[in-house]
């Protein structure tokens, strides 16, 4: 884990995502239908409140994320949470055990997950506001590298090879030889891993199962 790219990607991202929604509390989020930019806050929040406590409790077993405070602004609460995350993350050891995906269990794990949660919401965020732009390079790379790893989590889909054009870099998602490949940029595939707008074609099978894990969460 690169801890200080990692610490640095969450605090920029995080804190622009911040002002974007205190700019347009009450904005559209395309991505979320239903959803305003304080939604989006909301749940972003969530999820960091829930790395949080899993990584300070030295969980070993899901828990669920906190909800937001009874007569709270949602931005508040948002500020909030990215600023105990990034003082927690600081704080801690990457390679401390805790609750987290299949073998990634460690406090590590969560880092490079609220990194590449704060850049795809920040993506949605940019893009409620018409200003929609790549994911950054290293969280793109970030979120590649983690669905390498849970692509194993995923079944007996048929192995596919990913090439990041942009980045030299190139990973296999499930087990076995690649009965297909995919290429574009590393912003624009992650984008398509994660259901966003993108010029990335995914085989049919691998679009219907990641399509259906990226349902809208609730706020």
């Amino acid at each position: 884990m690169l801890s200080a790219e990692n610490l640095a990607s969450i605090e920029a991202d995080g804190a622009e995502l911040g002002r974007i929604v205190r700019a347009n509390p009450d904005q559209a989020v395309p991505q979320y239908p239903g959803w305003s930019l304080s939604d989006l806050a909301q749940h972003v929040a969530w999820a960091q409140g829930r790395a949080v406590t899993i990584c300070e409790e030295r969980a070993t077993d899901r828990i669920k994320g906190p909800r937001l405070p009874e007569g709270m602004d949602p931005a508040d609460w948002y500020d909030e949470t990215l600023a105990r995350l990034l003082e927690m993350l600081r704080s801690s050891d990457p390679e401390t055990p805790v609750w987290g995906l299949g073998e990634m269990a460690t406090i590590g794990f969560w880092e490079r997950r609220m990194v590449i949660e704060t850049a795809v919401h920040l993506w949605d965020a940019r893009q409620a506001v018409g200003a929609a732009a790549a994911i950054g390079t290293h969280a793109a790379l970030a979120g590649l590298d983690e669905y390498e790893e849970r692509a194993l989590l995923l079944g007996a889909l048929p192995a596919l090879a990913i090439e990041a054009t942009d980045c030299g870099r190139s990973w296999l998602f499930g087990r076995g030889a690649a009965t297909a490949a995919v290429s574009g940029s590393a912003s624009d595939i992650l984008l398509r891993i994660y259901s966003r707008p993108s010029p990335v074609v995914l085989p049919d099978v691998w679009a219907e199962t990641l399509d259906a894990l990226s349902a809208p969460p609730k706020p």
